[in-house]
């Protein structure tokens, strides 16, 4: 995908890895989640490694033991800054923090999200999100649903109790800093007392600001449990 959405030289990458990953122990007891071992290389290796294809301007939103991923980071061939989230306090909140070192069009992406394969998206767009297509309900279920009409998202609805497609949410984004006002006028869900990014999509939504679906052609693990790191390692062993 290589859009005039990403012609700025300064486009920036968001990752965030500030997590313990608390649901992942015994694997991420002393390191953050994104620097779990996979094939003898941190999960945060194949994050970084996709995203490099798009620009090399990277920003990282640590916490946890944050000095693994500054440390490990530093050691790339890209341009990296790093801002801590003391609190973990969600997504938004941590895009929040990043307001002063994005670029104007910025990519979000969750530092234990790997993709193998390719996004595409129209010649022209403002913002968007990730798509996948899946038929596994139960990965919609524990990620977020999308309702897309006439070609742009109307809907997002954070960890579904039913789903409507098979359009699965990614930790994926693109954003512009229009993104920051929204992030500033949606309040705490009931869910976890803090601000979903879906909230902050959603009120977007219903602003008129049009939200693209980026769709995706290939194979997404968001790793949140045990069984995750071991599709990831079956994955990525595949790929190599």
């Amino acid at each position: 995908m290589k859009t005039k959405w990403f012609d700025d030289k300064n486009l920036t990458c968001l990752v965030i890895c500030a997590g313990k990953g608390t649901r992942i122990l015994p694997y991420s007891k002393e390191i953050p989640k994104a620097m779990i071992s996979l094939n003898k290389k941190p999960i945060l290796h194949y994050v970084i490694d996709y995203w490099k294809e798009y620009t090399k301007n990277f920003v990282f939103i640590v916490g946890y033991q944050k000095n693994h991923i500054i440390n490990y980071a530093k050691k790339l061939p890209i341009q990296s800054q790093f801002v801590e989230q003391k609190e973990l306090k969600g997504i938004a909140n941590a895009i929040s923090l990043a307001k002063e070192l994005v670029s104007e069009n910025f990519i979000v992406v969750l530092g234990d999200c790997i993709c193998t394969g390719t996004f595409s998206s129209p010649d022209i767009m403002t913002q968007g999100i990730g798509i996948w297509k899946t038929e596994n309900q139960e990965y919609i279920k524990n990620n977020y649903a999308v309702i897309v009409e006439k070609d742009k998202v109307s809907k997002v609805i954070e960890k579904p109790k039913e789903t409507y497609n098979n359009l699965c949410g990614m930790g994926v984004y693109f954003f512009n800093k229009k993104i920051f006002n929204y992030i500033d006028m949606t309040p705490p869900s009931q869910l976890r007392n803090e601000i979903e990014i879906t909230d902050v999509i959603q009120m977007m939504i219903n602003a008129d600001e049009k939200i693209t679906p980026i769709y995706f052609n290939g194979e997404y693990i968001n790793i949140t449990f045990p069984k995750d790191l071991e599709k990831a390692q079956k994955l990525l062993t595949k790929t190599l």
